[in-house]
């Protein structure tokens, strides 16, 4: 449908031939202007793209058999050698500037009771700054380490894209090079009903949704990111969700194993909590690795333990990726009819929408198919896709919840408990009862133990019962707020 004219018959005898004449429904009742409105947001529709996508999720499901536990390298038990070797390569393709940083940050804070993009919600505990702010110190301390910029790409929705963007002009893009950090929008597909028709949000306007993760392929090739990756001479992306403070959003050990091995798509994983766990499993399906998401895999699979009582299959994917982008670029321009393009899945959702009459529906039951792709969904697609294992409790600590698990306070005990212990693998004492190291003084822990040891500490700042750490060294935690607000 893309490149149409404003020609209502064309596009009326294009929908009508897929069966979705019934958008035009209300068309007498709309003035011109919003006749306009309303064939230009059509013109966006892919409608061979919403037929793939309604036959994709309702492929039958293929019984699982064949299936394996992966292996992975560990970070956390993997042989010293080899980790201080990728360390080293990781950091000289840094040095390079290879790697470029990639934010999928396209959600609202409105589960969390944060008006605004979730990117934009204050997640550290002392300083309470913002993930986007907490992502861009660690990018920082990777400039000033190797003296030139890194480019970050930030993905959006239609929902936040210019509040994200203000929110970086007001913070004066938080002391980074604003012509090295590239916006781009997420796609969107239209919501169907149970029965496959499009949905109505106003007379004028069909109910869209962003087309899931999966569809940052797409966006950062029609975006230019991947034009820019090439013009720069940048190789990797490193992509992550914007939701998890704690994330290593340039990792030197990652970096270098995912070189060595050779690799087109590689992932970190965590040992999961439980069976329970809403994280999407690790398997090795006809000798293929890939990502069952928590909502699809078989009970007896999930639950299913070693002799030792460990889960089977206890690697859970987290969303941290690297990937070539020469892979980005194949798997975002395949076709529909290819073989390496994303299958779409689809999410039932209760949908607030017009029904029949034209008037408001607020359901009571799901009502709405989303269809989304799932980046995961690309691993299977890779030349010696991988897995990283790394210490949960090192690097994942997300916000998607209110309360409880994965919520800001459970975030800010895991942030303030791994500050405590990296002070503690540098032999600094006492400890204070609460710090909060700034990524720009150290991204990740091996960065903090090589900076601390040749920091002079005075152990009397470090009776405070708050300390920030950061490139001017130790200080007071109120103080240091002082000192940011007097600035």
């Amino acid at each position: 449908m893309k490149g149409y004219a404003f020609d209502d018959q064309d596009l009326r005898t294009s929908f009508s031939e897929v069966g979705q004449d019934h958008i035009f429904r209300f068309w007498k009742d709309l003035n011109q202007e919003e006749k306009k409105r309303f064939l230009k947001q059509l013109q966006q529709v892919d409608l061979k793209e919403c037929t793939t996508a309604w036959h994709d999720i309702h492929k039958p499901q293929k019984k699982i058999t064949n299936c394996e536990a992966p292996s992975a390298i560990s970070s956390l038990s993997h042989h010293l050698e080899d980790l201080k070797l990728f360390r080293e390569k990781g950091e000289e393709i840094l040095k390079n500037n290879k790697v470029a940083a990639f934010t999928v940050a396209g959600g609202q804070g409105t589960r969390l009771g944060h008006d605004g993009p979730k990117g934009t919600l204050k997640c550290t505990p002392l300083r309470q700054i913002s993930l986007f702010e907490q992502f861009a110190e660690n990018l920082k301390f990777y400039e000033k380490r190797f003296g030139h910029s890194i480019w970050w790409f930030i993905m959006t929705s239609a929902d936040n894209h210019l509040q994200t963007q203000s929110f970086f002009q007001e913070n004066k893009f938080f002391g980074l090079d604003k012509n090295h950090i590239h916006f781009l929008q997420q796609g969107m597909m239209p919501v169907f009903d149970l029965e496959g028709k499009i949905l109505l949000q106003e007379k004028n306007q069909i109910l869209m949704s962003p087309n899931g993760h999966g569809g940052s392929f797409k966006a950062l090739l029609d975006s230019g990111a991947l034009q820019i990756m090439d013009n720069e001479g940048i190789d990797y992306l490193s992509y992550f969700q914007v939701d998890n403070p704690l994330v290593y959003c340039l990792d030197p050990m990652f970096i270098g194993s995912h070189i060595q091995g050779k690799s087109e798509m590689s992932s970190k994983a965590v040992d999961k909590v439980n069976s329970k766990e809403k994280v999407g499993t690790f398997v090795k399906l006809n000798n293929t690795l890939q990502v069952l998401e928590y909502s699809d895999i078989p009970d007896d699979l999930v639950e299913k333990t070693t002799s030792e009582g460990r889960l089977t299959y206890h690697l859970g994917n987290i969303a941290i990726h690297l990937l070539n982008r020469d892979f980005v670029k194949s798997v975002a321009s395949a076709s529909q009819e290819q073989a390496n393009r994303l299958i779409y899945h689809g999410a039932l959702k209760k949908v607030k929408c017009l029904d029949e009459t034209g008037n408001t529906l607020l359901p009571d039951a799901p009502n709405g198919l989303k269809a989304e792709t799932f980046v995961f969904d690309a691993i299977p697609l890779a030349q010696n896709a991988s897995i990283f294992e790394i210490d949960r409790l090192e690097e994942f600590a997300p916000i998607k919840n209110a309360t409880g698990t994965d919520s800001p306070e459970s975030s800010r005990k895991i942030q303030l408990s791994r500050a405590r212990r990296w002070l503690l693998s540098a032999g600094i004492k006492p400890l204070p009862k609460e710090a909060e190291i700034s990524p720009s003084y150290a991204p990740t822990q091996q960065h903090f133990l090589e900076k601390t040891s040749k920091l002079s500490i005075d152990p009397a700042a470090m009776q405070d019962q708050k300390i920030m750490i950061d490139e001017s060294g130790i200080t007071a935690a109120q103080k240091y707020n002082e000192q940011l607000i007097n600035d």
